[in-house]
């Protein structure tokens, strides 16, 4: 769970920076999967422009291109991470809300992956 908050709050610093790009590393290997789900779900719904990553034996290394409109102004707005690694969060598919904005979303994991909440709002799962 910490690895996503360090790549979450990656993506913010980056974002209050400006910046195009962020270059993120992983020791880990088993993360690698989980990453890419979740990077992929915030390329799909407009998050970020793309992203791309190298393997190699000791360190997984993500290149992270952050979005921007045409103002220069990011198309993130807020992100964070509501579960920490003290208290982690679980949520019943009943209990799922609606962000406050339309363009807003949840990114959770569930027994059907890591999935958004309009998604788990139509597989009836929670996470």
């Amino acid at each position: 769970m910490n690895f996503i908050s360090n790549l979450i709050t990656s993506i913010r610093n980056a974002k209050n920076a400006k910046l195009n790009y962020i270059v993120w590393t992983s020791h880990e290997k088993s993360i690698q999967k989980n990453i890419i789900a979740i990077l992929t779900l915030l390329r799909n719904n407009g998050v970020i422009r793309a992203f791309s990553f190298v393997t190699s034996k000791e360190k997984s290394q993500f290149v992270i291109y952050i979005k921007y409109d045409q103002t220069g102004k990011s198309v993130i707005r807020s992100i964070f991470n509501v579960s920490k690694p003290s208290r982690i969060q679980y949520i019943s598919s009943k209990a799922l809300w609606q962000p406050q904005s339309t363009t807003g979303f949840f990114v959770l994991s569930t027994p059907y992956g890591i999935i958004t909440d309009s998604d788990a709002r139509r597989y009836n799962v929670g996470g």
